[in-house]
């Protein structure tokens, strides 16, 4: 329950809640892809890659293949985030907070289904018949920080990784997610914004517009919560920051039940008012040849 409500109960004439500065939308559930499969477990089945064999002769005998199936098991948690309204607050304050309440909870779900999208990018993937199989991130996916910040040859680095694994293929989708810090240090390389080397309006706004080296970006930033703890959407351990390339179908977020805030009065609570925001997803890495880690100096 809220017990800085009262922080509102002042004379004032304002004409609604401001919402402090955060990340309201997800910046990334339109850069994976997503299911909405329900059940505690759910398992996608994959087929690995195959050789054809020449023909040696006129009527010839098949020969038969194992084809490699694979299969990648999700588990999704839950998350709730919830605050009380005393019905007696509404009248001794001029704004009903109600709405600004709604829309932080629906922030603080997207921010986790951010974050969990990077978990299950840079974390440890199930498999296996009954998903009793670990896949740890292979450390030949890993850019070294090599004492640098964000390179282009960072950026390139991970394009080959991606093309020589055969993961950008068509018209696949390629996503960098980095920090404001990468990002400046990036629009500053002469490559990107200089003429001389791109003819690319990619600078438009003061970040990165569109597509550049193959790749769309996303910025994802540090937060801190109400209680004062600092969390962090891309992994970051003492100055080395982890970003994160991948191509769209290399990472699956399953999204039963997407983030939904409901308010009801409560009989058992005089009445108060409570709001209840809730979500269930989770997430796995598909394919490890379509997910790059750049490591990047960061003080």
């Amino acid at each position: 329950m809220s017990d800085e409500i009262t922080t509102a109960m002042v004379d004032t004439y304002n004409t609604g809640i401001e919402m402090l500065a955060q990340q309201m939308q997800s910046k990334l559930i339109d850069r994976v892809r997503t299911e909405s499969k329900t059940g505690e477990r759910n398992a996608f089945d994959q087929l690995g890659a195959v050789a054809a064999r020449k023909k040696t002769g006129r009527h010839s005998d098949t020969k038969y293949i194992n084809s490699p199936h694979r299969r990648r098991w999700v588990m999704q948690d839950h998350y709730v985030v919830a605050d009380l309204l005393d019905e007696e607050d509404l009248i001794e304050i001029l704004n009903n907070p109600g709405g600004a309440y709604s829309r932080a909870f629906v922030a603080a779900l997207n921010r986790e289904r951010d974050a969990e999208v990077i978990r299950a990018a840079l974390g440890t993937s199930f498999t296996g018949k009954n998903g009793t199989e670990l896949v740890p991130f292979p450390a030949g996916n890993i850019i070294p920080d090599g004492g640098t910040g964000m390179t282009l040859a960072k950026v390139s680095g991970a394009m080959r990784r991606l093309k020589q694994a055969n993961a950008v293929e068509g018209d696949a989708e390629l996503t960098i997610a980095w920090t404001a810090v990468q990002e400046e240090e990036f629009i500053n390389l002469p490559e990107v914004k200089s003429v001389d080397f791109n003819n690319q309006r990619v600078l438009v706004s003061g970040g990165m517009d569109g597509k550049f080296y193959g790749f769309d970006y996303e910025r994802l930033e540090d937060w801190t919560d109400e209680e004062g703890t600092l969390h962090r959407i891309l992994p970051k351990t003492g100055t080395v920051r982890s970003c994160v390339a991948w191509v769209k179908d290399g990472i699956l977020l399953n999204n039963p039940k997407v983030p939904m805030v409901r308010a009801d009065p409560l009989p058992g609570k005089d009445y108060s008012w409570q709001y209840h925001g809730k979500a269930s997803f989770g997430g796995t890495r598909m394919q490890e040849s379509k997910v790059i880690q750049i490591n990047v100096q960061e003080a």
